[in-house]
């Protein structure tokens, strides 16, 4: 009696080095997006809604034209930090689309690392002394649903892979 033995070998297709190529560079357009995205957050913070009114003496129509111009942010407007929400939203999406680079929680944290590094940049004084962001609530209100959405996120991926069995 013969017995054959059957020996199926197993190929794995050689890595694709545009695969890998294009990988990088989405890791590179999500880092740089991080940074530009944190830059226009933090420049339009301090968007205020309503009307601010500024007494005018003189009756001079050049006067009543610069009024509103020229108001204190703080007579009638109130401060609408849309941007907060924004970042929540923006920073959840970069950490999202890193993780379809790579699924290593160190290199998918790599856009909300930079995020936070650029956020420290504008928090603190520059040369002559000029801060960017003010120590107020919506500048807390940023720092909050940029990190902590994001955040929570990484934390649900960690836990999921680990009830997974995953390294």
């Amino acid at each position: 009696m013969t017995v054959t033995v059957q020996t199926q070998e197993k190929t794995e297709a050689a890595p694709n080095p545009f695969s890998a190529l294009l990988s990088v560079v989405i890791a590179i357009v999500l880092t740089v997006d991080a940074f530009v995205t944190l830059v226009l957050e933090v420049l339009f913070l301090p968007i205020y809604a309503g009307h601010a009114h500024m007494a005018s003496d003189t009756g001079s129509t050049l006067a009543r034209a610069a009024a509103p111009l020229a108001s204190s942010l703080t007579s009638g407007a109130i401060p609408v930090p849309v941007t907060a929400l924004a970042a929540a939203v923006i920073n959840v999406l970069l950490v999202m689309g890193m993780a379809t680079v790579s699924q290593r929680v160190p290199v998918v944290i790599i856009p909300l690392a930079v995020w936070v590094l650029g956020f420290l940049l504008c928090a603190s004084t520059g040369p002559g002394g000029s801060v960017v962001l003010m120590s107020d609530w919506p500048t807390m209100l940023l720092l909050i649903c940029g990190l902590l959405p994001a955040g929570l996120y990484l934390y649900y991926r960690a836990t999921m892979r680990l009830a997974a069995g995953g390294k």
